[in-house]
Protein backbone atom coordinates (compact mmCIF):
# COMPACT_ATOMS: atom_id res chain seq x y z
CA UNK A 1 0.00 0.00 0.00
CA UNK A 2 1.43 3.38 -1.01
CA UNK A 3 1.83 5.86 1.81
CA UNK A 4 0.61 9.42 1.35
CA UNK A 5 2.74 12.01 3.11
CA UNK A 6 2.06 15.69 3.67
CA UNK A 7 5.26 17.70 4.27
CA UNK A 8 5.76 19.91 7.28
CA UNK A 9 5.38 22.96 5.07
CA UNK A 10 1.69 22.05 4.66
CA UNK A 11 0.92 22.27 8.36
CA UNK A 12 -1.94 24.43 9.62
CA UNK A 13 -0.35 27.60 11.01
CA UNK A 14 -3.51 29.07 12.53
CA UNK A 15 -2.55 31.41 15.43
CA UNK A 16 -3.61 30.32 18.91
CA UNK A 17 -6.50 31.86 20.77
CA UNK A 18 -4.06 33.57 23.11
CA UNK A 19 -2.97 35.89 20.32
CA UNK A 20 -6.53 36.94 19.71
CA UNK A 21 -7.79 40.51 19.68
CA UNK A 22 -4.42 42.29 19.59
CA UNK A 23 -3.62 41.46 15.97
CA UNK A 24 -6.81 40.84 14.01
CA UNK A 25 -6.32 38.49 11.08
CA UNK A 26 -7.42 39.62 7.63
CA UNK A 27 -10.38 37.47 6.73
CA UNK A 28 -13.81 37.71 5.21
CA UNK A 29 -15.46 40.62 7.12
CA UNK A 30 -18.80 38.90 6.60
CA UNK A 31 -17.73 36.28 9.15
CA UNK A 32 -18.05 38.75 12.05
CA UNK A 33 -21.54 38.61 13.48
CA UNK A 34 -22.43 35.42 11.63
CA UNK A 35 -24.44 32.96 13.71
CA UNK A 36 -23.54 29.29 13.35
CA UNK A 37 -26.24 26.68 13.84
CA UNK A 38 -28.44 29.30 15.51
CA UNK A 39 -26.24 29.12 18.59
CA UNK A 40 -22.73 30.55 18.17
CA UNK A 41 -22.19 34.21 17.19
CA UNK A 42 -18.75 35.00 15.78
CA UNK A 43 -17.08 37.93 17.56
CA UNK A 44 -13.51 37.92 16.29
CA UNK A 45 -11.28 36.08 13.85
CA UNK A 46 -8.37 34.32 15.54
CA UNK A 47 -6.66 33.05 12.44
CA UNK A 48 -6.86 31.48 9.05
CA UNK A 49 -4.66 28.49 8.25
CA UNK A 50 -4.26 25.98 5.50
CA UNK A 51 -6.97 23.64 6.75
CA UNK A 52 -9.22 25.74 8.99
CA UNK A 53 -10.44 29.14 10.14
CA UNK A 54 -10.64 29.82 13.87
CA UNK A 55 -12.93 32.28 15.64
CA UNK A 56 -13.88 33.60 19.06
CA UNK A 57 -17.64 33.23 19.44
CA UNK A 58 -20.25 33.65 22.13
CA UNK A 59 -22.74 31.00 23.14
CA UNK A 60 -26.15 32.61 22.60
CA UNK A 61 -28.10 29.94 24.46
CA UNK A 62 -26.27 30.59 27.72
CA UNK A 63 -27.54 33.49 29.90
CA UNK A 64 -24.04 34.93 30.34
CA UNK A 65 -23.19 34.42 26.63
CA UNK A 66 -19.88 32.79 27.53
CA UNK A 67 -17.06 32.75 24.98
CA UNK A 68 -15.78 29.71 23.15
CA UNK A 69 -13.40 28.91 20.30
CA UNK A 70 -14.91 27.77 17.00
CA UNK A 71 -12.78 26.01 14.38
CA UNK A 72 -14.27 25.71 10.89
CA UNK A 73 -12.80 23.12 8.56
CA UNK A 74 -11.88 24.46 5.09
CA UNK A 75 -12.57 21.98 2.31
CA UNK A 76 -11.94 24.12 -0.76
CA UNK A 77 -9.62 23.07 -3.61
CA UNK A 78 -8.90 19.61 -2.23
CA UNK A 79 -8.78 16.32 -4.06
CA UNK A 80 -11.14 13.63 -2.82
CA UNK A 81 -8.19 11.87 -1.20
CA UNK A 82 -7.08 15.07 0.52
CA UNK A 83 -10.64 15.81 1.58
CA UNK A 84 -11.01 12.47 3.30
CA UNK A 85 -7.65 12.89 5.02
CA UNK A 86 -8.49 16.34 6.41
CA UNK A 87 -11.91 15.17 7.57
CA UNK A 88 -10.17 12.31 9.34
CA UNK A 89 -7.79 14.70 11.11
CA UNK A 90 -10.67 16.97 12.09
CA UNK A 91 -12.71 14.13 13.56
CA UNK A 92 -9.63 12.85 15.35
CA UNK A 93 -9.09 16.27 16.95
CA UNK A 94 -12.68 16.29 18.19
CA UNK A 95 -12.43 12.78 19.62
CA UNK A 96 -9.09 13.65 21.21
CA UNK A 97 -10.47 16.73 22.96
CA UNK A 98 -13.45 14.68 24.11
CA UNK A 99 -11.09 12.15 25.64
CA UNK A 100 -8.48 14.53 27.05
CA UNK A 101 -10.65 17.50 28.04
CA UNK A 102 -11.18 16.01 31.49
CA UNK A 103 -7.66 17.20 32.36
CA UNK A 104 -7.76 20.68 33.94
CA UNK A 105 -4.93 21.89 31.68
CA UNK A 106 -6.46 20.83 28.35
CA UNK A 107 -9.43 22.70 26.77
CA UNK A 108 -12.78 20.97 27.03
CA UNK A 109 -14.68 19.97 23.91
CA UNK A 110 -18.05 21.73 23.83
CA UNK A 111 -19.31 20.10 20.65
CA UNK A 112 -18.74 19.45 16.96
CA UNK A 113 -21.07 19.05 14.02
CA UNK A 114 -21.47 19.24 10.26
CA UNK A 115 -23.73 21.80 8.62
CA UNK A 116 -24.06 20.88 4.98
CA UNK A 117 -20.55 20.75 3.56
CA UNK A 118 -19.09 22.69 6.51
CA UNK A 119 -17.59 21.15 9.65
CA UNK A 120 -17.31 22.95 12.99
CA UNK A 121 -15.61 22.21 16.30
CA UNK A 122 -16.33 24.19 19.48
CA UNK A 123 -13.99 24.15 22.45
CA UNK A 124 -13.41 25.92 25.75
CA UNK A 125 -11.96 29.42 25.53
CA UNK A 126 -8.84 29.87 27.68
CA UNK A 127 -8.31 33.40 28.95
CA UNK A 128 -4.55 33.79 29.02
CA UNK A 129 -1.42 34.58 27.05
CA UNK A 130 0.82 32.51 24.83
CA UNK A 131 3.97 31.07 26.35
CA UNK A 132 5.76 32.75 23.43
CA UNK A 133 5.45 35.98 25.40
CA UNK A 134 7.41 34.48 28.29
CA UNK A 135 10.21 33.03 26.19
CA UNK A 136 10.68 35.56 23.36
CA UNK A 137 13.42 35.43 20.76
CA UNK A 138 16.58 37.29 21.67
CA UNK A 139 16.15 36.99 25.42
CA UNK A 140 17.21 34.11 27.66
CA UNK A 141 15.36 33.39 30.89
CA UNK A 142 16.69 31.78 34.06
CA UNK A 143 17.22 28.08 34.50
CA UNK A 144 14.81 27.99 37.44
CA UNK A 145 12.05 29.57 35.35
CA UNK A 146 12.66 27.05 32.56
CA UNK A 147 12.51 24.14 35.02
CA UNK A 148 9.16 25.39 36.29
CA UNK A 149 7.78 25.61 32.74
CA UNK A 150 9.00 22.15 31.71
CA UNK A 151 7.72 20.58 34.91
CA UNK A 152 4.21 21.90 34.29
CA UNK A 153 4.19 20.83 30.62
CA UNK A 154 5.56 17.34 31.33
CA UNK A 155 2.81 16.64 33.84
CA UNK A 156 0.23 17.34 31.12
CA UNK A 157 2.21 15.23 28.66
CA UNK A 158 2.19 12.21 30.98
CA UNK A 159 -1.62 12.31 30.91
CA UNK A 160 -1.75 12.77 27.13
CA UNK A 161 0.57 9.83 26.48
CA UNK A 162 -1.25 7.63 28.99
CA UNK A 163 -4.26 8.09 26.72
CA UNK A 164 -2.18 6.89 23.74
CA UNK A 165 -2.10 10.30 22.08
CA UNK A 166 0.94 11.95 20.50
CA UNK A 167 0.43 15.73 20.19
CA UNK A 168 3.03 16.26 17.42
CA UNK A 169 3.03 20.07 17.50
CA UNK A 170 4.18 21.17 20.95
CA UNK A 171 5.65 24.67 20.79
CA UNK A 172 5.34 27.91 22.81
CA UNK A 173 2.42 29.27 20.75
CA UNK A 174 0.43 26.09 21.50
CA UNK A 175 0.73 26.60 25.24
CA UNK A 176 -1.28 29.22 27.13
CA UNK A 177 -0.60 30.63 30.57
CA UNK A 178 -4.10 30.77 32.04
CA UNK A 179 -4.62 34.04 33.88
CA UNK A 180 -6.98 32.70 36.54
CA UNK A 181 -4.50 30.29 38.16
CA UNK A 182 -1.23 30.82 36.21
CA UNK A 183 -1.26 27.18 35.07
CA UNK A 184 -0.07 26.20 31.61
CA UNK A 185 -2.70 24.83 29.20
CA UNK A 186 -1.81 22.69 26.18
CA UNK A 187 -3.92 23.53 23.11
CA UNK A 188 -4.26 22.78 19.38
CA UNK A 189 -4.72 19.03 19.05
CA UNK A 190 -5.22 19.29 15.30
CA UNK A 191 -2.02 17.36 14.54
CA UNK A 192 -2.44 14.50 17.00
CA UNK A 193 -1.78 10.88 16.30
CA UNK A 194 -3.68 8.23 18.21
CA UNK A 195 -1.74 5.05 18.88
CA UNK A 196 -4.04 2.01 18.88
CA UNK A 197 -3.29 -1.26 20.61
CA UNK A 198 -2.79 -2.86 17.21
CA UNK A 199 -0.24 -0.20 16.23
CA UNK A 200 1.64 -0.79 19.46
CA UNK A 201 1.93 -4.47 18.57
CA UNK A 202 2.41 -4.07 14.82
CA UNK A 203 5.12 -1.85 13.36
CA UNK A 204 3.40 -1.51 9.97
CA UNK A 205 2.36 2.03 9.09
CA UNK A 206 -1.20 2.97 8.19
CA UNK A 207 -2.13 3.99 4.65
CA UNK A 208 -1.79 7.69 5.42
CA UNK A 209 1.39 8.90 7.07
CA UNK A 210 1.38 12.61 7.85
CA UNK A 211 4.63 14.49 8.35
CA UNK A 212 3.35 17.36 10.46
CA UNK A 213 4.77 19.66 13.10
CA UNK A 214 6.87 22.82 13.34
CA UNK A 215 10.40 23.20 12.05
CA UNK A 216 12.94 23.15 14.86
CA UNK A 217 10.54 21.55 17.35
CA UNK A 218 9.81 18.41 15.32
CA UNK A 219 12.50 15.68 15.44
CA UNK A 220 13.78 14.04 12.28
CA UNK A 221 11.56 10.96 12.54
CA UNK A 222 8.48 13.17 12.52
CA UNK A 223 9.40 14.55 9.09
CA UNK A 224 8.84 11.06 7.73
CA UNK A 225 5.59 10.44 9.55
CA UNK A 226 7.13 8.10 12.13
CA UNK A 227 6.19 9.92 15.33
CA UNK A 228 6.81 8.34 18.72
CA UNK A 229 5.77 9.41 22.20
CA UNK A 230 9.26 10.80 22.70
CA UNK A 231 8.84 12.98 19.60
CA UNK A 232 6.78 15.18 21.95
CA UNK A 233 9.59 15.00 24.52
CA UNK A 234 12.00 16.32 21.86
CA UNK A 235 9.70 19.30 21.26
CA UNK A 236 9.49 20.11 24.99
CA UNK A 237 13.29 19.88 25.25
CA UNK A 238 13.72 22.28 22.32
CA UNK A 239 11.37 24.70 24.06
CA UNK A 240 13.63 24.58 27.10
CA UNK A 241 16.71 25.21 24.96
CA UNK A 242 15.02 28.13 23.20
CA UNK A 243 14.13 29.61 26.60
CA UNK A 244 17.72 29.29 27.87
CA UNK A 245 19.38 30.64 24.72
CA UNK A 246 16.82 33.03 23.26
CA UNK A 247 17.48 31.42 19.86
CA UNK A 248 14.83 29.88 17.61
CA UNK A 249 15.30 26.08 17.49
CA UNK A 250 15.60 25.92 13.69
CA UNK A 251 18.46 28.44 13.83
CA UNK A 252 20.62 26.29 16.11
CA UNK A 253 23.45 24.45 14.39
CA UNK A 254 23.68 20.67 14.35
CA UNK A 255 26.86 18.62 14.51
CA UNK A 256 27.90 15.92 12.07
CA UNK A 257 26.09 13.42 14.31
CA UNK A 258 22.85 15.36 13.97
CA UNK A 259 22.85 16.61 17.56
CA UNK A 260 21.80 20.17 18.39
CA UNK A 261 24.77 22.38 19.36
CA UNK A 262 23.48 24.59 22.17
CA UNK A 263 25.35 24.08 25.45
CA UNK A 264 27.90 26.86 24.81
CA UNK A 265 25.09 29.33 24.21
CA UNK A 266 23.32 29.03 27.57
CA UNK A 267 23.96 29.62 31.24
CA UNK A 268 22.85 26.27 32.61
CA UNK A 269 23.85 23.81 35.33
CA UNK A 270 25.39 20.49 34.34
CA UNK A 271 22.51 18.37 35.73
CA UNK A 272 19.82 20.32 33.85
CA UNK A 273 22.01 20.39 30.72
CA UNK A 274 22.19 16.59 30.86
CA UNK A 275 18.39 16.29 31.10
CA UNK A 276 17.79 18.62 28.15
CA UNK A 277 20.47 16.91 26.08
CA UNK A 278 18.85 13.51 26.54
CA UNK A 279 15.45 14.98 25.68
CA UNK A 280 16.65 16.19 22.27
CA UNK A 281 18.93 13.37 21.13
CA UNK A 282 18.63 12.83 17.39
CA UNK A 283 18.22 9.06 17.74
CA UNK A 284 14.78 8.42 19.23
CA UNK A 285 16.04 5.12 20.68
CA UNK A 286 18.60 6.98 22.81
CA UNK A 287 16.20 9.74 23.86
CA UNK A 288 14.05 9.56 27.01
CA UNK A 289 11.30 7.07 26.20
CA UNK A 290 8.53 8.47 28.41
CA UNK A 291 7.53 11.81 29.87
CA UNK A 292 7.42 10.14 33.29
CA UNK A 293 11.15 9.37 33.05
CA UNK A 294 11.95 13.01 32.30
CA UNK A 295 9.67 14.18 35.09
CA UNK A 296 11.38 11.87 37.59
CA UNK A 297 14.84 13.24 36.72
CA UNK A 298 13.54 16.80 36.80
CA UNK A 299 11.95 16.31 40.22
CA UNK A 300 15.19 14.79 41.49
CA UNK A 301 16.95 17.95 40.34
CA UNK A 302 14.31 20.10 42.06
CA UNK A 303 14.75 18.09 45.26
CA UNK A 304 18.51 18.67 45.09
CA UNK A 305 17.89 22.42 44.71
CA UNK A 306 15.76 22.45 47.86
CA UNK A 307 18.36 20.42 49.71
CA UNK A 308 21.06 22.85 48.63
CA UNK A 309 18.93 25.80 49.74
CA UNK A 310 18.53 24.19 53.16
CA UNK A 311 22.29 23.69 53.45
CA UNK A 312 22.83 27.36 52.64
CA UNK A 313 20.23 28.36 55.19
CA UNK A 314 22.15 26.46 57.89
CA UNK A 315 25.08 28.83 57.38
CA UNK A 316 23.09 32.08 57.40
CA UNK A 317 23.48 34.56 60.24
CA UNK A 318 19.94 35.15 61.45
CA UNK A 319 18.59 37.71 63.85
CA UNK A 320 17.28 35.16 66.31
CA UNK A 321 16.65 31.47 66.86
CA UNK A 322 12.89 31.89 66.21
CA UNK A 323 13.54 33.21 62.68
CA UNK A 324 15.93 30.36 61.97
CA UNK A 325 13.52 27.73 63.24
CA UNK A 326 10.71 29.17 61.14
CA UNK A 327 12.80 29.07 57.96
CA UNK A 328 14.05 25.58 58.74
CA UNK A 329 10.51 24.37 59.37
CA UNK A 330 9.44 25.58 55.92
CA UNK A 331 12.30 23.77 54.22
CA UNK A 332 12.00 20.55 56.18
CA UNK A 333 8.24 20.31 55.60
CA UNK A 334 8.37 20.95 51.87
CA UNK A 335 7.67 17.68 50.11
CA UNK A 336 9.36 17.64 46.71
CA UNK A 337 9.34 13.89 46.18
CA UNK A 338 5.61 13.56 45.55
CA UNK A 339 4.85 16.45 43.22
CA UNK A 340 1.60 16.22 41.29
CA UNK A 341 -0.49 18.28 38.89
CA UNK A 342 -1.81 20.42 41.75
CA UNK A 343 1.68 21.38 42.88
CA UNK A 344 3.09 24.68 41.71
CA UNK A 345 6.85 24.36 41.72
CA UNK A 346 8.54 27.71 42.20
CA UNK A 347 12.19 27.49 43.10
CA UNK A 348 12.15 31.10 44.24
CA UNK A 349 9.54 30.40 46.89
CA UNK A 350 9.41 27.77 49.60
CA UNK A 351 5.87 26.72 50.46
CA UNK A 352 5.11 24.19 53.21
CA UNK A 353 3.33 21.05 52.06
Amino acid sequence: MVKQQLPLSMQDNTPTQSEELKNPVKSDPRAIGRIICGRYKILHVLGSGGFSDTYIAEELQFPNKSKCVVKQLKLNNLTQEGLELIKCLFNLEAQTLKKLGQHPQIPKLLGYFAAGAEFYLMQEYIDGHSLSQEIPLGRAITEKAVINILHDILQILVFVHENRIIHRDIKPSNIIRRHSDRKLVLIDFGAVKEVSSQQLENSEQSAFTIGIGTRGYAPDEQYFGRSHYNSDIYAVGMMGIKALTGIAPHELAKGSNGEVQWTDLALVSQPFQAILTQMVLNDARERYQTASEVLADLEQLIAAEYSSSFAELMTWEVGGIEDFDAERSILENTDVTHLNSDTSVDLYKLTPS
